[in-house]
């Protein structure tokens, strides 16, 4: 197409200011620029590039008002959601979208829905739920139309094109179907005029009742030929060199012939299913990019497209995919969203407070609620600068004000919806860069594109084709009655595509056998093919080779204890009990550094129990009993759901722990909390965070059982007699008055029904505090020195020492 374009306006470079080419979209317009810069091998002036559907400069002073789809699309769900079957917003939308989808559908095929009576065509003889919706668009044509919506607006500027053309010295339509009537419109007075061209895609051809069928590929075009009273043998052929449109022609034909040609040009690779699909079409990218080849891909939905563009990502392989990221991806529409959530599902009386504050403006709300010191943690976390995200917030606001301007006052649970459909309706598009070499387009999009190696994806039935437009609010007969083209319509332009775009040089089909699960069909394109040129070839070369990468060789696991390196860094006394009960339990928490995230559906434990004790505890500033109970209660309702039953069982441990605390805290404040030491034991620092010192006692608060004694004397349990060495040693940042003691050792054990206070002192307390230490100048001795001991997992007793169970492979 652009060979065949450069021909028809090459005589004018020398002042192609005379020139102006309508193109089917701007990422045409951006082709042909580069391609006429790259033919004149300098800086020039270009031609005029006119997406089709785009006004003259000078008709948009006197352009008539024009009414959005967002505000049609509000306005109407606003009405529908008072009817009694409807109830609400979020029910409404979708059908609001649905009807005006199908109005602007109607629209731009010249078919006026105010100039019909549809109970009269839609009557009895139909299904209930057509008359019914039949009911519906007779009452919402008498909606006020003073407006033109944008679907007319585009169509109006289509046509006004034509009173301008006679000051071009070349007038061209380039790879337009003709198949809207308003595009018709325009390239028949093109067609008409002296200096006027039309350049149609493919090559058209094949008996008069094959054209006529509305599923041949050159249908539309046909159409418009007979519209000029002009034949298929009146259309001059361009030549721009050897292709497989021949062939291409033939197979799409109903003649049945078959020839010995061959499509040396195109592969077929047939994947068991549609994520290998994409991996294939992945790796020919991959290829193509290391022979410094550019490369087209084409994906019919855009489920196909985000597969592609995951793979793409995992392969670090820069794409321009023509999707971009809808709203609702992005962080600020997730946060937006969620915040709203948030409000609806803590029936929360701030949104309507905030709301009213506001004027009743959506927008204005929820800038100021940013803005503000609110207190609220947005999730996930978002740059208000981020320039990206003003699309988003530009559609909000449009949003906003249409609901103004209508008086339209919404609950949250509407406002919710309307957001979401405004989030929703954006696309973040990124940056193109102009030296990407892989392109990912839609069928459309990729008219008069083209690359050294392309890539049709998804060649099965119902996908590529995929079915035409299907009216949901009427009959295919009453769609025909009132001049609606056939549903296959969209067969016979995507045959199109395919036929141009399998005349590249380079060309892959692929498809899969199975998608989600269940058998597909072969796309009737290439059966036509088959029939025609015998077999495809196939290239099972890259499917192997994509295969292979999920062949990994069998290697068994390997069971064996972990021994890595030597270790010497500072230790925890809480680490080395872990090392004492389970070293493979220490391996992963101190070595590898991994942490247990905490599960979102878990309910808090016994281990958010003690954390909120130890915490108002330590924190209190008076110890009165029912002072903590409210404490307490307060930060249970915190962390525990609303009306938790577990709030009552804590509730009852806060009555029982309260008093006991209180005795015991009311005349010995606490001095120190919290507070980090260290020492040094066989040339390792070992470190802790006491609950509670003063000088000479060392206190460890217990809300289940503390340990026993025979496991202090054991130096089993060394947490506290390391904690009181640590002091001995003067390790704590702290004023002693007589290192020489022994401190004493104190557990406030706050076990369900059976508080206490368990005290060693003297004799007693050192014994724990030597057998703890000797207790771990033996394990330094395993595993921080040259012949390091293996990490082997243990069976111990309490949780805590199987928290990294899972990773130990255990029930393996």
């Amino acid at each position: 197409m652009l060979d065949a374009l450069w021909g028809q306006i090459a005589q004018y470079s020398d002042d192609f200011s005379r020139v102006l080419v309508f193109l089917p979209s701007r990422r045409a317009i951006r082709s042909v620029e580069r391609f006429i810069v790259e033919k004149i091998g300098h800086a020039v002036i270009l031609p005029e590039l006119v997406p089709l559907g785009e006004g003259a400069e000078d008709e948009e002073e006197s352009c008539p008002d024009t009414i959005s789809n967002r505000e049609r699309v509000i306005v109407l769900a606003h009405l529908l959601s008072m009817d009694a079957n409807v109830k609400n917003i979020a029910t409404a939308l979708p059908l609001a979208q649905d009807f005006i989808r199908m109005q602007d559908y109607m629209e731009n095929e010249g078919v006026q829905i105010t100039d019909i009576d549809w109970t009269e065509i839609i009557d009895d003889k139909y299904a209930t739920h057509f008359q019914n919706k039949a009911q519906i668009l007779n009452i919402l044509k008498q909606l006020p139309n003073d407006r033109l919506t944008t679907t007319q607006k585009r169509n109006r500027d289509i046509r006004a094109w034509k009173k301008h053309l006679d000051k071009y010295g070349c007038v061209v339509v380039c790879g337009s179907t003709a198949s809207v009537p308003a595009t018709a419109d325009l390239m028949e007075h093109v067609a008409g005029l002296p200096n006027g061209k039309i350049i149609l895609s493919g090559k058209i051809s094949g008996a008069k009742e094959d054209l006529e069928l509305d599923t041949n590929p050159y249908h539309s075009e046909y159409l418009f030929l007979q519209r000029l009273g002009l034949d298929v043998d009146d259309v001059q052929t361009i030549d721009v060199g050897k292709s497989a449109i021949d062939i291409m022609n033939i197979a799409f034909g109903n003649t049945g012939v078959h020839t010995d040609e061959k499509l040396t040009n195109c592969k077929l690779i047939e994947c068991a299913r549609e994520s290998e699909e994409a991996n294939v079409a992945t790796e020919i990218a991959r290829l193509a990019i290391k022979e410094n080849k550019s490369v087209l891909i084409i994906t019919p939905d855009a489920a196909a497209n985000t597969r592609i563009k995951s793979e793409m990502m995992r392969m670090n392989i820069d794409a321009d995919f023509s999707s971009g990221l809808s709203g609702t991806m992005t962080d600020l529409g997730r946060a937006i969203l969620n915040l709203f959530d948030w409000w609806a599902e803590n029936k929360n009386s701030e949104y309507e407070k905030l709301y009213k504050q506001s004027g009743y403006n959506l927008f204005n709300m929820l800038v100021s609620f940013v803005d503000s010191e609110n207190g609220y943690d947005f999730q996930p976390d978002f740059t208000i600068e981020n320039e990206s995200d003003i699309p988003i917030w530009n559609a909000i606001k449009e949003t906003a004000d249409i609901l103004c301007a209508n008086d339209i006052v919404l609950s949250i649970f509407d406002a919710r919806s309307f957001v979401a459909d405004a989030i929703s309706s954006v696309s973040i598009r990124p940056t193109k860069t102009e030296d990407c070499k892989v392109c990912v387009l839609g069928t459309m999009e990729s008219r008069m594109q083209t690359a050294d190696v392309i890539i049709l994806t998804g060649l099965n039935e119902g996908m590529f084709p995929s079915t035409g437009y299907e009216n949901a609010w009427l009959p295919r007969s009453v769609a025909k009655q009132i001049g609606l083209p056939s549903p296959n319509r969209k067969v016979s332009l995507m045959a199109l595509d395919f036929m141009n775009l399998s005349c590249g040089k380079e060309v892959y089909w692929l498809r899969s056998k199975q998608s989600g699960g269940t058998l597909t069909t072969e796309s009737r394109f290439l059966s036509r093919v088959r029939v025609t040129v015998g077999d495809i070839e196939k290239d099972d070369v890259i499917l192997e080779s994509v295969r292979a990468e999920d062949d990994v060789p069998y290697k068994p696991l390997d069971y064996s204890a972990p021994t890595p390196p030597i270790d010497k860094t500072d230790v925890f006394v809480t680490e080395i009990e872990l090392l004492i009960h389970n070293p493979y339990a220490f391996y992963v928490k101190h070595i590898l550094r991994l942490k247990r995230k905490d599960d979102y559906w878990v309910l808090p434990d016994a281990r958010n129990f003690g954390i909120l004790v130890h915490d108002v505890i330590e924190n209190a500033k008076d110890f009165n009993a029912q002072k903590l109970i409210d404490e307490m209660d307060a930060r249970a309702k915190q962390v525990l759901p609303d009306n938790s039953i577990l709030f009552y069982f804590w509730h009852k441990r806060f009555c029982e722990i309260a008093p006991f605390v209180e005795s015991f805290f009311k005349n010995k404040p606490i001095e120190y909390k919290e507070i980090l030491g260290s020492v040094n034991i066989a040339g390792r620092n070992v470190r802790a965070r006491a609950d509670i010192i003063w000088d000479g006692v060392v206190m460890d608060i217990k809300t289940g059982s503390a340990p026993t004694k025979k496991q202090l004397l054991d130096g089993t349990m060394p947490q506290l007699p390391l904690e009181a060495f640590i002091m001995q040693n003067n390790g704590f940042p702290i004023k002693m008055r007589d290192v020489s003691i022994t401190p004493v050792l104190q557990f406030l054990q706050l076990k369900n029904g059976m508080p206490d206070l368990i005290e060693y002192a003297d004799d007693v307390a050192q014994s724990m505090i030597d057998n703890s230490v000797q207790k771990v100048r033996e394990l330094f001795g395993q595993y921080s020195t040259d012949k390091v001991a293996s990490y082997e997992y243990r069976e111990s007793v309490g949780a805590k020492y199987h928290e990294f169970d899972d990773l130990a492979r255990v029930d393996d």
